[in-house]
């Protein structure tokens, strides 16, 4: 059942699956709740929580800009208004930034992390790489053809070799509507502000590092850097994907989240 909290005005969608240990779920950049539609039943040994970042699916639209540490205030949101005093945190690209901000700000709140295909801080590449979605979000009318421009960027060779960029693209948006390009772009601006890097030594919950081989927007490195900075984390990588091994690989995906959990 769709539920709502709200933060700043906002109303967040969010809804609740399983039962067992929570685990709080956070979406990365222009994804929605369906995004995990993969994954998450493969998690049903957990009480998972998840929601729509503002800007995207169900939840409501800004009307100003806004920063990753203020998404992360709405995941505490979903979490007061579903009653979870503490969680599991699995956020993914952006929600893995999100995650960071939350553990920060919030440790107690925290029981584990784990951080997937995601940054503490740009570079040169992913600011380009970013502004150059933003403009094709901008101006390329047709949603297949951005769909598809999008998909080669975030699925690997191994995925995009497999099934054509059309059906993707049309799989895609019939399961959910396209992001509204203003919407796209704050959200891409967020990410743009990210820097944790210096602050996530602070964190001291357990972490779980997850890179892909194949990722062309937050290439391993950038899971090295985190597992480098984060006291004890661990580094592991998912093999055969790019950019999103929930949806590329789903089983050994849930596999890695599940026995780090457990």
């Amino acid at each position: 059942m769709e539920r709502f909290a709200t933060n700043d005005g906002i109303k967040l969608a969010y809804d609740i699956e399983g039962r067992g240990r929570p685990l709080l779920i956070i979406g990365g950049l222009s994804a929605d709740r369906i995004f995990w539609g993969l994954s998450r039943p493969l998690l049903a040994e957990h009480e998972t929580l998840c929601f729509d970042n503002r800007d995207i699916g169900a939840s409501g639209r800004a009307d100003a800009p806004y920063s990753v540490a203020d998404m992360a205030r709405d995941a505490l949101a979903v979490m007061d208004s579903a009653g979870f005093e503490a969680a599991d945190i699995l956020g993914h690209s952006m929600g893995g930034a999100i995650a960071q901000e939350l553990a920060l700000m919030a440790p107690e709140r925290v029981h584990r992390l784990i951080l997937s295909n995601t940054f503490a801080r740009n570079d040169g590449y992913t600011r380009e790489v970013m502004g150059l979605l933003k403009r094709l979000r901008g101006e390329i009318a047709d949603p297949v053809t951005y769909v598809s421009t999008l998909a080669t960027f975030t699925l690997g060779r191994v995925t995009l070799g497999a099934v054509p960029l059309d059906t993707i693209a049309r799989q895609a948006l019939a399961a959910s509507p396209l992001q509204e390009a203003d919407a796209f772009a704050r959200q891409a601006d967020a990410c743009l502000g990210v820097d944790t890097l210096e602050r996530i030594t602070r964190i001291r919950a357990p972490t779980l590092v997850l890179t892909s081989p194949d990722d062309r927007f937050f290439a391993p490195s950038f899971g090295r850097a985190i597992a480098d900075a984060v006291t004890g984390a661990r580094l592991q990588e998912v093999p055969l994907c790019g950019h999103c091994p929930m949806v590329e690989a789903p089983d050994a995906f849930a596999k890695a989240v599940r026995d780090f959990l457990s």
